[in-house]
């Protein structure tokens, strides 16, 4: 008997009916929140994979447009910079000459503008050329009247005159005419562009 009684207090009872509903509940509420996440998650992932497709496709189908959108933002920042220094701190932008080549001096990318041996012509102000990335940019946003100096010297120069040509159909016969004691050029950034400013020294 004794052993009887002991069985049967060790033996669970049934389970209640509430019991089982409270638990089957909990069991739904958290397959939902698993469900859930999952999606967040997979919208992310799905998110991700069509904005890096979409980076992608950019750079792959309309590199020059990806080049021309990065070029627009890189010399907007540095004109910015450079109209800080001159209004706040009366600073005067830069340029550096470096030596006398061709397209070999032009491609060390050194910082400095080659005098291109290349474009010696009557009616030619003497002509240093920077690639854009190797600090050529500086002079795409520059319009008339804007001052600067050129490294080692004291001399002040203005921009007197502009002229803008194709990076591929163009020849010296296009810069016949331009003013000034000497020029500086760059190509725009994505676009079949070259600029050329002509400097004339003033009184600083």
């Amino acid at each position: 008997m004794a052993d009887t009684l002991e069985r049967l207090m060790e033996e669970p009872g049934p389970e209640q009916p509430g019991t089982r509903r409270a638990r089957s509940a909990r069991r739904k509420a958290g397959k939902r929140r698993r469900g859930a996440g999952n999606a967040v998650l997979t919208v992310l992932g799905v998110g991700l994979l069509i904005g890096g497709l979409a980076l992608g496709a950019g750079t792959l189908f309309a590199p020059q447009a990806v080049e021309q959108a990065y070029g627009a933002v890189k010399v907007g920042v540095a004109d910015r910079v450079q109209q800080v220094q001159q209004e706040v701190f009366e600073e005067l932008p830069t340029v550096s000459l470096g030596v006398s080549g061709g397209q070999a001096e032009l491609d060390l990318c050194d910082g400095t503008f080659t005098e291109m041996l290349s474009y010696e012509r009557e009616g030619v102000p003497p002509v240093w050329a920077a690639h854009n990335n190797c600090g050529g940019d500086v002079i795409l946003p520059w319009e008339i009247g804007q001052r600067l100096r050129v490294a080692g010297s004291d001399q002040v120069y203005e921009i007197v005159d502009i002229t803008y040509t194709s990076k591929i159909w163009s020849s010296t016969a296009d810069l016949v005419g331009l003013e000034g004691e000497l020029a500086l050029q760059s190509c725009f950034y994505g676009e079949d562009r070259m600029k050329f400013i002509g400097l004339e020294p003033v009184d600083s």
